[in-house]
């Protein structure tokens, strides 16, 4: 059987659908293929535990929510979101006052918590709040279009712009987020909640240049986590309607074993149940990036250079997630709450951590490939969106860090995921006012999705180019990398178009 479209899709993921949105935008015809039978990558929703009890292990929060291109916007897809007014906050075992940070529009109430701490920091902070605002246009530039060194430069100088008097302008982007924090801030308490704000947002503590990352992306993110009603599946159920009526092909349950090239070019794709389905202007890939060049290229069409760019890429090594579901009776209360009862209903709550020091040493303990204490993220979206739990029940997640994948086996890792939850159960109590009632739980590894959490970068287009002509990569191990963005498929996308463009002016 043998099918002809103009651009294949391999990966069914919220970036494989954007890509195929703007090039059947564009003008060609798309098919989708995707190796699962539930569309949406790793933004999915399921009920893994219980029925009625709804969890999105992954994607689960929108952040760029107000940057989307306004055809895969959430009002133009028809998608509910909820911005809980407290964000991000740390729980103490001893009961003392949590640290908590609210949306944007609720500095005041931000202020007044830590000024329980520090009035100084409390209005530093707040105050730093307020300028990050400035960065959203540029940032909003960077996500879709592909990366320049101009734009960068723009970045840190905007940086500058907005932060200049509160740093060195010779030091930044020298040093750590741990180093600008620490000089910036005086309680231990809050500097504890601003380390877990860089960990929220992707970036390393101790890793030189975190700092201008932190100044220039993770304090615009601060209070801008957004719960999608229904699950994150809902939104990538939206995207492949879109998709469907523009035109694209949408195939689930079809994984490709092996890209076809001929004369250096890709051409199409053979699938593990024997079609070959052609494609007349090229391959998009918008899985793992090893995925692509260990299960599905010969090494015979990748060239020298690209080997060694992908050699490099494997042996970075970043922290794995792992991800913990409980069945809950009802809400998490925490002692903390007797000095502020935000902590009760805050999106993301930090357990398992008393001092800077204790998570400095946990995170340096995970680089080694030690597994740490039992310590997470909590979040319960069912306290805003009912409809993931039976009513008066509730849906928790916990995300933990852990070593990278590589340090342990597959058998070691199942040992991980039958003994974590537990584990972390009994650290959970410590700061609870009394123990929930747990029906069901169990933990998940990113493991089984072949998670990139790092990026193979390049400058320009060539970040969505590879050596073999035709073929391109769309998926999150590539600028702008991970969140529910669709930044990676748009951007692949408009490469394509404009190197075919490009082709045929020629």
């Amino acid at each position: 059987m043998r099918e002809t479209y103009d651009v294949i899709v391999i990966g069914g993921g919220h970036n494989g659908l954007v890509a195929a949105i703007e090039l059947t935008r564009g003008g060609l015809t798309v098919c989708v293929l995707e190796e699962r039978d539930l569309i949406g990558g790793c933004a999915i929703t399921t009920e893994p535990l219980l029925a009625g009890f709804k969890h999105s292990p992954h994607a689960n929060c929108f952040v760029f929510s107000d940057l989307l291109p306004s055809q895969i916007g959430l009002s133009t897809l028809g998608v509910g979101a909820i911005q809980p007014e407290a964000q991000l906050g740390v729980t103490f075992a001893d009961g003392r006052a949590p640290v908590i940070l609210h949306r944007p529009d609720l500095l005041a109430e931000t202020e007044a918590n830590l000024a329980e701490y520090s009035k100084r920091d409390a209005s530093r902070y707040v105050e730093m709040k307020r300028r990050s605002a400035e960065l959203q246009p540029i940032l909003k530039t960077g996500l879709y279009a592909p990366p320049e060194r101009a734009w960068f430069e723009k970045l840190r100088r905007k940086v500058l712009n907005c932060f200049g008097d509160l740093i060195d302008e010779h030091q930044l982007g020298c040093r750590s987020a741990q180093q600008l924090i620490d000089g910036l801030f005086e309680t231990p308490e809050i500097r504890l909640l601003l380390y877990n704000l860089a960990a929220e947002t992707g970036l390393s503590l101790t890793e030189q240049g975190s700092d201008l990352a932190f100044l220039g992306w993770s304090l615009w993110i601060a209070g801008r986590w957004r719960v999608p009603v229904g699950g994150m599946q809902v939104y990538s159920e939206a995207l492949a309607n879109a998709a469907r009526n523009a035109g694209v092909t949408l195939m689930t349950a079809t994984p490709v074993d092996r890209v076809l090239v001929r004369q250096g070019r890709a051409t199409g794709v053979h699938t593990r149940d024997g079609r070959e389905i052609a494609a007349r202007e090229g391959v998009v890939s918008a899985t793992p990036l090893l995925s692509l060049f260990d299960d599905m290229m010969s090494k015979k069409h990748i060239s020298h250079i690209e080997q060694a760019e992908l050699n490099t890429f494997r042996q970075s090594s970043l922290s794995s997630i792992g991800t913990t579901a409980f069945c809950l009776s009802g809400p998490p209360r925490y002692k903390s709450a007797q000095y502020d009862p935000d902590i009760d209903r805050c999106l993301k709550t930090i357990i398992g951590f008393e001092t800077p020091n204790e998570m400095i040493r946990q995170f340096a303990d995970i680089d080694r490939g030690l597994l740490p204490h039992p310590a997470g993220t909590v979040r319960v979206h069912s306290l805003w969106d009912t409809s993931l739990a039976p009513p008066g029940q509730h849906i928790t997640a916990v995300d933990s860090a852990l070593p990278a994948i590589g340090h342990m086996d597959r058998r070691q890792w199942r040992q991980v995921e039958a003994v974590y939850p537990s584990a972390f159960l009994d650290t959970w109590q410590n700061y609870l006012v009394e123990a929930p009632s747990v029906p069901a739980m169990a933990m998940s590894l990113d493991d089984k999705f072949g998670f990139e959490r790092r990026m193979l970068m390049r400058l320009g287009r060539a970040q969505y180019r590879t050596s073999t002509k035709g073929l391109y990569l769309a998926g999150p191990g590539i600028y702008p990398g991970g969140g529910v963005h669709g930044g990676c498929g748009f951007n692949s996308a408009n490469v394509i178009l404009s190197d075919i463009a490009d082709a045929t002016r020629r």
